[in-house]
């Protein structure tokens, strides 16, 4: 497997530690020749790869050791209670959603080939349940699915996503699209190893450098194993860049950035801010939305984030 590589991870090397490549797969330049820096100018719209296997830190034992840590009754209690608002999900269509979430990671851990199928059914169930209520929609803490872990991060990333969308106007052919990319946005994390996804402290530098490895890890399962087309997979690379640039894997800025990653990127934000984990608190809806407008299009698309923030008054 081939994963995206920043530009910026190349030229502050003398010279190369790993084979680079194009995104067809053919060998550009082998590893230990010097960086040629002159070359890279012309890929700088394009990203280049290299191979996932050439990352031997990912298999040490120490790092794969540990287990995903058990929630108590207490803390799954405490997700069922997180929002006071009703959701626009009632509880049996949250389950479902759920459930299909479920089966299709149990596929993916179990390295069976993913069962799109069931995105897609999640996808149009979510699309469908927005239009028909998006007047009934006065606060976005009531497009939670509510089961307060687990799978309810994407699908609640993706309800936002859905409801920014509408907002914003997209066709719905569009809309139908943003929900899928927004539902598999987080793909590359299934091979990140789970002491690093839920390490309930801060990570260090080298676990750091191993998460952010997710992005291009799920552009290329979207792209090569669920063999979807470009613009689906763009949220999953590009949903960690910053509007105005110092984002990764690929430092990209503006209208570099697709306009559903820039989408998707406002709704995972929020989620992460607004939702109860394991080893952190929520914060309010009003501080969440405080904190995106203090870092405006220094990492958020501004009109759209203004479309966001008009969606969460109550």
């Amino acid at each position: 497997m081939l994963m995206p590589v920043s530009l910026d991870e190349l030229v502050s090397s003398r010279q190369l530690e790993f084979d680079l490549y194009q995104a067809n797969g053919k060998l550009l330049f082998p590893a230990g020749t010097p960086v040629p820096r002159g070359e890279l100018q012309k890929f700088k719209q394009t990203p280049l790869y290299r191979e996932f296997q050439d990352l031997p830190f990912l298999h040490e034992g120490v790092i794969l050791s540990a287990q995903e840590p058990d929630l108590t009754e207490a803390q799954r209690q405490q997700g069922q209670d997180e929002y006071d608002h009703a959701s626009v999900y009632g509880t049996e269509t949250n389950q479902a959603f759920l459930s299909a979430m479920a089966g299709f990671w149990e596929r993916l851990e179990a390295g069976d080939t993913p069962n799109l199928a069931l995105c897609e059914l999640v996808r149009d169930a979510l699309v469908s349940e927005l239009v028909q209520k998006a007047d009934q929609v006065h606060c976005l803490s009531q497009l939670r699915v509510r089961d307060g872990f687990t799978y309810s991060h994407t699908l609640h990333v993706a309800a936002l996503s859905i409801a920014l969308g509408m907002q914003a106007g997209l066709s719905k052919g569009e809309i139908r699209d943003l929900g899928l990319s927004a539902i598999l946005h987080d793909l590359g994390k299934f091979l990140i190893p789970k002491p690093i996804m839920f390490k309930p402290s801060r990570l260090t530098e080298q676990e750091f450098n191993v998460m952010k490895l997710h992005p291009g890890l799920g552009y290329n399962i979207i792209r090569e194993e669920l063999r979807l087309a470009d613009h689906l997979a763009r949220p999953a690379l590009e949903h960690q860049e910053m509007y105005g640039g110092g984002g990764y894997p690929n430092n990209l800025q503006g209208d570099e950035i697709h306009p559903f990653s820039h989408i998707v990127k406002i709704a995972d934000v929020y989620e992460a801010l607004t939702a109860r984990r394991p080893y952190k608190d929520p914060i309010p809806s009003e501080k969440a939305i405080e904190i995106m407008t203090s870092d405006g299009d220094k990492s958020f698309h501004p009109e759209l984030l203004r479309t966001f923030v008009a969606m969460a008054q109550p």
